[in-house]
């Protein structure tokens, strides 16, 4: 009986560091990515503004399927 109660607090110890962990990594990437999305748009915005066939030629490119980019 104690065997086991020792056994679940153990578990319970390594299972919240691993959850801990993985929405750590999880939150960082997030973040990242919510960056470089902000980056990305904010020089979208100034490309549209300086040259705006540039920006149409990025836009069309975007919106491509898959299959038609090779």
């Amino acid at each position: 009986m104690l065997r086991t109660i020792f056994f679940l607090g153990i578990a319970l110890i390594v299972g919240s560091v691993v959850f801990g962990l993985l929405f750590g990594i999880a939150m960082l990437v997030l973040g990242i990515a919510i960056k470089v999305l902000v980056v990305g748009g904010i020089a979208y915005l100034i490309i549209r503004l300086v040259s705006p066939d540039t920006a149409a030629m990025i836009r069309s490119q975007c919106q491509r399927k898959t299959l038609d980019r090779f």
